[in-house]
């Protein structure tokens, strides 16, 4: 669907919620109030399990998996999450009953709407979640899009060696980027933004990012604000800019590559870089990048 039908696809976008909470509202009825409950819980206490846990698994893991630390801690709490997750709803499976297996009616009947009534609010607590993640990747998408426009931006420094031809945005960053603006426009695009708890500052900084990249000469603005140069100049961010083969994977997308590439990884857990990182002010030097050239008296 083109960004050009943002009222259809909002249209599309929240009648698919509307499935989804009904769906849920009669799994509800199905399970009734008890599996609907635990089903919750168990949601609740594996990202309990998974957020607390999952640091742990990461470090251990580290040492038997060749992969930086902050994505094997995540991989970690994915897995501890969906461990419990399963191992919760399998026990509540086992210890209580279906509505249909109730035997008195009044209890059947408020069994099942009770259970339905957690399930819609269970669906409704999804759609906020999946237009949470509509939003945000809807900013990634768009700063995916930006760099396209400005496809020598990607290329670094790297050795004047013959460089695959760069892959064109895939449809579904495309998509996401068109459900980002449609769910942001209009009256419901105002309710989206006023129930959504993600710091606006987070979609400032992408925003910020796209238009950055979107132009050379913010780039190069960029590249000059204190802070900048000390960070590249580091050994091992240095050799990144010139290996050939971070530049492929960079252009073609290939993102697990990059994730597995050992210069990267070294870096990644690198303590000095993790420090630079830390103090580098990015904000301020976005907004330092894209501010407009004073105009001339």
């Amino acid at each position: 669907m083109s960004s050009g039908s943002p009222e259809l696809l909002q249209l599309a976008i929240f009648g698919g919620a509307a499935v989804l909470v009904a769906v849920k509202a009669w799994h509800g009825w199905r399970v009734g109030i008890v599996r609907q409950v635990l089903g919750v819980v168990a949601l609740l206490v594996a990202y309990l399990v998974g957020y607390f846990g999952g640091g742990m698994v990461g470090a251990a893991l580290h040492h038997v998996i060749d992969l930086p630390e902050n994505v094997l801690a995540v991989a970690g709490a994915v897995g501890l999450g969906f461990v419990m997750y399963c191992a919760i709803t399998l026990v509540g499976s086992i210890l209580f009953k279906k509505t249909a297996q109730q035997s008195v009616t009044i209890v059947r009947l408020g069994y099942g709407l009770s259970g339905a009534c957690v399930g819609a609010i269970y669906g409704l607590f999804l759609v906020w979640i999946a237009i949470l993640a509509i939003r945000l990747l809807g900013c990634v998408a768009e700063t995916q899009l930006a760099v396209a426009k400005n496809p020598h931006l990607t290329l670094g420094k790297g050795p004047a060696t013959p460089t695959p031809k760069p892959t064109p945005p895939s449809a579904v960053v495309r998509g996401l980027a068109d459900m980002k603006h449609s769910l942001e426009s209009g009256t419901a695009g105002a309710i989206v933004q006023q129930v959504d708890p993600i710091p606006g500052t987070l979609y400032g900084i992408l925003s910020k990012l796209g238009q950055m990249v979107s132009s050379e000469h913010s780039v190069n603005r960029f590249l000059s604000f204190p802070g900048v140069q000390p960070l590249l100049a580091h050994p091992k961010v240095a050799a990144l800019q010139t290996d050939e083969e971070i530049t492929r994977d960079i252009i073609q997308r290939r993102y697990l590559n990059l994730m597995r590439n050992p210069r990267i990884i070294a870096a990644a857990n690198d303590p000095e870089i993790g420090v630079l990182m830390r103090d580098f002010e990015f904000e301020k030097a976005l907004d330092y990048a894209i501010k407009p050239p004073a105009s001339k008296k």
